[in-house]
């Protein structure tokens, strides 16, 4: 598999970006500055410049934070 995950020093690397195969909320990782971030995938929608997704994440200083990422910033996360 071609994708990197849970590593602090390499972005995503998709085969394919869409998110609509995801049910609402799913639980992802996000890639925030240069690392992975727990967080919630809460919408998402197909723009002109491609899949964009609604995430909610602590950033660094614990606040929470809610915003539209690219789907290449966004990896579906694994439960249990």
């Amino acid at each position: 598999m071609s994708r990197h995950r849970n590593s602090a020093d390499e972005r995503p690397d998709h085969d394919d970006h869409r998110l609509d195969h995801l049910q609402l909320p799913a639980h992802v990782s996000v890639w925030v500055k240069d690392g992975w971030r727990p967080g919630w995938l809460i919408a998402y929608d197909n723009q002109l410049s491609g899949w964009h997704g609604l995430v909610q994440y602590e950033d660094e200083d614990h606040t929470e934070t809610t915003t539209w990422m690219a789907a290449e910033d966004i990896m579906p996360g694994t439960d249990g």
